[in-house]
């Protein structure tokens, strides 16, 4: 009896233990939520400064709209991938603008 009383008790602390992680995890979902849309938010207008500059990388729309569809964690962290490519492209764009074939005879 007393080892059904110890296993019971065991199972109970455990299914409690996992409520309590769900319930918390439910009640933080706006504020995920709320921190997609603010990495969506700083990639969409590193993205745009990039579009400005004709050198929007190809992947970046594509890891946008996979973060808008992942929402949570993966969202945020799809959205920082596309800000650092938007980042790069401007990058480049700078870098390429400088390049060009170089006048050999003056």
């Amino acid at each position: 009896m007393k080892k059904l009383l110890t296993i019971t008790l065991t199972v109970f602390a455990i299914s409690s233990a996992n409520a309590g992680v769900a319930l918390s995890s439910s009640q933080n979902w706006g504020a995920s939520n709320n921190a997609c849309v603010v990495a969506l938010d700083a990639a969409n207008a590193e993205n745009k400064k990039a579009i400005k500059a004709d050198f929007e990388w190809r992947d970046t729309g594509k890891l946008m709209k996979k973060a808008k569809k992942a929402g949570g964690a993966k969202c945020v962290a799809l959205a920082g991938q596309a800000k650092a490519q938007a980042i790069g492209a401007q990058q480049q764009a700078k870098d390429q603008a400088k390049t060009g074939p170089r006048n050999h005879f003056m």
